[in-house]
């Protein structure tokens, strides 16, 4: 009895020397410019807009239909290469007389990319070929998908809510393709 005590007391004791090593092991906490990026972000959430949605200081690198009546767009910040991506649900279709009506669904900013990696709106997951995926992936220049997915998240198809995911199937096409 007296052996599991201290062996408890130890084990105890030993928990509470490294407690504060666990405590720095947290996340860091993002910069004042990561947090302000992120408001940026999230600032777009419910914006209602027609055709297109112009951002000063980034540009529109194009997007698409997810699936109706998602669509998702991607900006690049000019100065730094960071990313924007923009969820977006269809409300009222083009007619003759005036262009489609969306609201902005989601937002989520990305930081640049580390060096030979590249950020995409163009990934699938598995067998399922439905573009709902973004990722940071690398790979070789001769190949059309890159499975090297650093980094990766899913758009809800009911909803344009972006989630990050595990990296595990989730292939990017080569934007160099």
């Amino acid at each position: 009895m007296a052996s599991i005590t201290h062996a408890l007391s130890c084990v105890l004791l030993a928990a509470f020397a490294l407690a504060p090593g666990f405590a720095a092991a947290e996340p860091k906490q993002p910069s004042e410019e990561e947090s302000a990026d992120v408001s940026l972000a999230k600032s777009y959430i419910g914006k209602t807009y027609d055709d297109e949605l112009d951002i000063q200081g980034w540009t529109d690198l194009g997007g698409g239909l997810v699936s109706p009546p998602i669509y998702v767009r991607q900006y690049q910040r000019e100065e730094d290469g960071a990313n924007l991506v923009l969820t977006s649900r269809e409300v009222a279709k083009a007619t003759a007389d005036a262009p489609a009506s969306y609201v902005v669904s989601d937002a989520l900013f990305v930081p640049k990319p580390q060096k030979d990696v590249s950020f995409s709106i163009a990934c699938v997951q598995g067998e399922d070929p439905m573009l709902k995926f973004l990722g940071e992936a690398k790979g070789s220049e001769d190949k059309e998908w890159w499975s090297d997915v650093r980094r990766a998240w899913e758009i809800s198809i009911e909803t344009g809510q972006i989630a990050s995911v595990k990296t595990k199937g989730v292939r990017c096409t080569n934007p160099g393709w």
